[in-house]
């Protein structure tokens, strides 16, 4: 017989995983396992959902927009597209959550701790110092502390894909949520709104700086005014002179103040290009080339040399009808050139936003213009030099003595005009920066909650019911799946192999109480197994034996699969058919036959075969069971192989089915030792015997090789000891309602027979 066994356990465990009813199979068969595994998920579940402690969850609403200037801005600057709003949500919630603010919010959050009267309930920023004499002792913990507990406890996130941010805050305590989300949004919009004037707060302290020491440079020029007049006799300045320094100290006070405003736009500009520096450093030279437009420039140098012919024809002499005219004419012609200069601008700045990277569009509209104000700025520079060159010529052709009190005036009163000056730009950098809002607004600040917004316990309940009866099924499943073992008769007929018999799962105690016997044929509370052997006798009887076939070995693959319970009540149930049977104990490692009769193992057999005892001597009759007969082992032989395929052997098998109707012969299992093959070949029926959910579907199937190898094939099929009926399968479920049928456990520590 060609036996494929890798092919048949593959077959086996696809068919066992295609059926639906197989799967149910599997739950009712291990319903206990499924049920304990479940329970004790669930209870672990309940149990945690009743201790888990409340989580209360409070959160602050804040509006986040684009910086767009203060309200003096210059108005221009709203008049071209917005940059990309895609990052800067998610650039703003990194800010927020960088260790610089976090350490801020974690001093505002114990400074505000500490002015508290009511902080028993408090957990995340406090330390537990309670010991037995008193148990409401807590202090609170570092900031540093604090500010490492804000990262796993505060949730930061953009809400719904707009401009505003959420920051949630959970805690066991109510009233803590709600003071760590408060002190979190205010830190936060104090940083943004610094953040946001950082630029104007430097141009403001930069300017405090030059208007101070143009303050006290000014106090020396009037000193040293006085001083001279003391020295000289006190010199007056004639009309001229006066007019002259006038003039001189006008432009001079313009071109100072340019100089300031120059510092003040390098200042930001140098700040705008370390940013992109920052960025991305590639950009630079691409900021560059597209900052450099001649027609601007041009524009530019036209418009400062006009203001600066306005200036010089307005210093002069004409009458105030003709200096309106001449401002009129040069407002006009001013007016023009600005509007061609603005139109180019925006042409320029339009190009530059919509050519920038996506994450510097704004960035690099800042640079192009602070570099188009910054070469304004050294058009009316280089203007005014050259006109302060030309007069400065004049003024050198005054008298001598007329010229040191001229200069001396002419200093003082440009450091007068230039002190005015940056006076006026001071009060309007502090007016911008008082008047520059931040970007972030407070929409609605954290309430402690009434509710808990965790655990909820019925859900967890209800996971841990769910979770549990997927793991049962998931630890039934792998234990099936890895389970080699037989386990119903389908899986003997999926190997290709003969099902002769089911054997029903019992328990019984072997004892001294006849009741007690591994021969139940005749007892009558065992019904179902008894049944079983009915229909095996039948089934042998009718489909396998004949006239000349009269000997049936019993074996199995491995020691305790209940080949001798199955050797004797298959003889009993002969012997009630009123065949004359006998029970050959062929076993020569560990015989057992004489033990279920309650018999005495020698003289056996093998006694008989040395000459020792006659056959008289060694044939002992069944106490309980008419027709019934045994031949025990007799003496253990030091070569029982031998013995057993010797040919006194076999004469000794036909003598027995001379005289007997049938000859039942046991024998040790088949794959431990090769005793049972070596009976296969001279016996007439030969019977495997396996035990479900022990005997491995390999050792089955290699038993059966062994068995059917040689040219006397004498295996018939298989015989399914200790099937559980309770498996499912509907053609065995009579047996489940069975009062007669008794099922049992795996784990009692009781004999299996």
């Amino acid at each position: 017989m060609e036996i494929n066994r890798e092919n048949k356990t593959n077959q086996k465990h696809v068919n066992s995983s295609a059926s639906i009813t197989d799967y149910l199979n599997l739950i009712r068969s291990n319903i206990t396992i499924i049920m304990v595994i479940s329970l004790v998920i669930l209870s672990a579940s309940i149990i945690y959902a009743l201790v888990a402690k409340d989580i209360y969850r409070s959160a602050t609403t804040l509006k986040i927009s684009k910086t767009q200037g203060n309200i003096l801005a210059d108005p221009l600057a709203g008049e071209f597209g917005r940059s990309s709003n895609d990052f800067f949500i998610a650039n703003e919630i990194e800010t927020i959550s960088n260790i610089t603010i976090r350490e801020q919010v974690a001093q505002v959050v114990i400074d505000s701790f500490k002015t508290l009267s009511n902080t028993d309930d408090f957990d995340l920023i406090v330390m537990d110092d309670g010991d037995l004499f008193n148990d409401n002792s807590k202090s609170v913990k570092p900031y540093r502390s604090i500010a490492g507990m804000l990262t796993k406890s505060v949730e930061i996130t953009q809400k719904n894909a707009l401009d505003f941010m959420e920051i949630a805050v959970e805690s066991t305590s109510p009233e803590e949520a709600a003071l760590i989300a408060n002190c979190y949004a205010n830190v936060y919009k104090e940083f943004n709104l610094l953040e946001s004037r950082k630029q104007l707060t430097q141009i403001k302290d930069f300017l405090t700086v030059q208007k101070e020491e143009k303050y006290n440079e000014l106090m020396v020029a009037e000193d040293n005014i006085k001083l001279y007049q003391l020295q000289s006799g006190g010199v007056e300045l004639d009309k001229q002179a006066s007019a002259m320094i006038e003039t001189l100290s006008k432009f001079e006070s313009e071109k100072n103040g340019v100089k300031i405003e120059m510092s003040i736009e390098r200042r930001k500009l140098d700040e705008f290009k370390n940013e992109l520096a920052k960025r991305d450093p590639s950009l630079n030279k691409y900021f560059d080339l597209q900052t450099e437009q001649p027609s601007i420039e041009m524009l530019q140098q036209e418009i400062a040399n006009l203001k600066t012919q306005k200036a010089i024809a307005l210093s002069g002499r004409a009458n105030p009808t003709q200096k309106q005219a001449l401002t009129s004419d040069f407002d006009a012609r001013l007016a023009e050139l600005q509007k061609r200069l603005n139109q180019d601008i925006a042409s320029y700045k339009s190009k530059v936003y919509a050519a920038s990277p996506g994450e510097v569009k704004e960035l690099s509209q800042q640079i192009f213009e602070s570099e188009v104000k910054l070469s304004s700025l050294q058009s009316q520079d280089y203007q005014l030099s050259q006109v302060l060159a030309e007069y400065e010529k004049d003024f050198s052709a005054l008298p001598k003595k007329t010229l040191d009190i001229a200069r001396l005036e002419r200093h003082r009163r440009s450091l007068e005009k230039l002190y005015i000056v940056l006076e006026d730009k001071y009060q309007e950098a502090l007016l911008n920066e008082q008047s520059t809002p931040g970007n972030v607004l407070i929409l609605n600040a954290a309430r402690p909650p009434v509710a808990p917004e965790k655990p909820n316990r019925l859900k967890i309940v209800l996971i841990g019911l769910f979770l549990g009866i997927a793991v049962a099924f998931g630890f039934v499943y792998i234990k099936n799946l890895f389970n080699k073992s037989v386990q119903t008769p389908e899986d003997i007929e999926v190997s290709g192999l003969y099902v002769l018999a089911s054997i029903p799962k019992f328990e019984r105690k072997v004892g001294v109480d006849p009741n007690d016997s591994e021969i139940f044929m005749s007892a009558d509370n065992e019904l179902a197994a008894s049944e079983a052997y009915r229909a095996l006798r039948t089934r042998i009887q009718f489909s396998k034996l004949t006239g000349n076939s009269k000997s049936i070995l019993i074996t199995s693959s491995a020691p305790q699969e209940g080949k001798t319970t199955v050797a004797v009540n298959l003889a009993a149930g002969f012997a009630q058919t009123n065949k004359k049977v006998i029970i050959l104990d062929c076993d020569l490692r560990i015989p057992r036959i004489h033990s279920v009769f309650k018999g005495k193992s020698s003289p056996g057999f093998t006694n008989f075969l040395f000459g020792q005892a006659t056959m008289d001597e060694i044939i002992r009759k069944s106490s309980t069971i008419d027709n019934l007969h045994y031949i025990a082992a007799g003496t253990i032989p030091s070569n029982p192989s031998e013995i057993l395929g010797s040919d006194q052997m076999k004469e000794f098998l036909e003598k027995l089915k001379q005289e007997f109707d049938l000859v039942i012969v046991d024998s040790p299992p088949v794959m431990t030792i090769t005793d049972a093959e070596i009976l296969s070949h001279i016996v007439d029926i030969s019977i495997l015997v396996v035990f479900a959910n022990k005997t491995e579907l390999d050792w089955m199937m290699e038993s059966a090789s062994l068995l059917s190898n040689g040219e006397h094939n004498s295996f018939v099929g298989v015989i399914l000891n200790n099937f559980d009926y309770n498996t499912g399968y509907r053609s065995y479920h009579k047996y489940n309602t069975s009062k007669y049928y008794k099922r049992v456990d795996d784990t009692k520590q009781k004999e299996w027979v």
